[in-house]
């Protein structure tokens, strides 16, 4: 599937403006589960045309948590991203509202008015996998030795996290492994076993520092505390617990730098906060809306691959 950036109003509306297409809309907004999708009615799709015809360029955003614009698509490979256009968020925002709870409409509101009038200056995302013949079409688990934990998107986990980067969430990328399933702690994702909840479930547990720390050591990881750790493990790697109150959680993983990265949902991996700076303490950074530190866990990838009952020798 094919992403663009709208930089042409015609062009860009085109697409989605045929008679016989149908335009489903996604809020960028989520880290740990997938965006709702929404289906724009005639009306809306309407409304939505005849704002996109005549937007202007915007500049991308540079928040790296939170909601970052509208990804628009029609049929399986046309696809782009809108904002900082008022008609536009207007249109859309309304047509999601139903999908998503107070707090969360309260933020993407306040978003698309920051970005009405920003201009946002940062990078653009380039990373590639460096190993093209690896296949990522089946769980990819990182190095157990904290040593060779890096912020490399291009090689770790096979360059899966950029392969399949629309297919894993911050939890795959916190306990570096790729199951392409936006992995929930406490469902067992990555050994297959009986968790607290189905396997469909998104969330598995709510959105509470206590519910989602439980969930994640019913799937085999060990609580640490909420002081920032000093000192690599002697095996696996340390990861940070954030909520967004009554609305998503988000982790960031330690590397053998002593500084955290992260993957907010289905969007590519990040070595930086909201505000551009790289990550030294979890606790004292902007990642707003999640807002709540809870704190931190130990993961060794190849024992929670294995589930937590298994009996894994090293």
């Amino acid at each position: 599937m094919k992403f663009f950036l709208l930089t042409g109003a015609l062009a860009s509306a085109a697409p989605f403006c045929e008679e016989d297409s149908e335009v489903q809309i996604e809020p960028l907004v989520f880290s740990s589960t997938p965006n709702p999708v929404v289906t724009l009615t005639a009306e809306q799709k309407q409304a939505f045309c005849a704002a996109a015809a005549t937007a202007a360029p915007r500049s991308r955003s540079c928040r790296v948590l939170g909601f970052t614009g509208w990804r628009a698509c029609t049929g399986s490979d046309a696809c782009e991203v809108f904002r900082g256009d008022r008609d536009i968020d207007a249109v859309l925002l309304e047509a999601v509202r139903g999908e998503l709870s107070q707090p969360v409409l309260a933020h993407i509101k306040e978003e698309t008015t920051r970005l009405l009038s920003s201009n946002d200056l940062c990078e653009e995302d380039s990373a590639e996998p460096s190993n093209e013949a690896a296949s990522c079409d089946t769980m990819v688990v990182g190095p157990d030795d904290p040593s060779q934990v890096h912020y490399d998107v291009a090689n770790d986990d096979d360059g899966c996290f950029v392969t399949k980067q629309r297919y894993n969430n911050c939890y795959n990328y916190g306990n570096d492994i790729v199951t392409n399933g936006f992995a929930q702690p406490g469902r067992r994702d990555f050994d297959g076993g009986d968790g607290l909840c189905s396997h469909s479930a998104r969330p598995c547990v709510p959105n509470t520092c206590e519910d989602v720390k439980n969930g994640a050591i019913a799937d085999g990881l060990t609580w640490v505390g909420t002081e920032l750790p000093t000192d690599l493990p002697a095996e696996g790697h340390y990861i940070s617990l954030h909520i967004w109150p009554d609305s998503n959680f988000h982790w960031l993983r330690m590397d053998a730098d002593m500084k955290f990265s992260h993957k907010p949902g289905g969007t590519p991996v990040k070595n930086v906060d909201n505000d551009g700076n790289r990550i030294t303490d979890p606790s004292q950074q902007d990642f707003s809306p999640w807002s709540q530190h809870c704190g931190y866990m130990h993961t060794v990838p190849s024992k929670v691959a294995a589930g937590p009952d298994a009996q894994v020798q090293v």
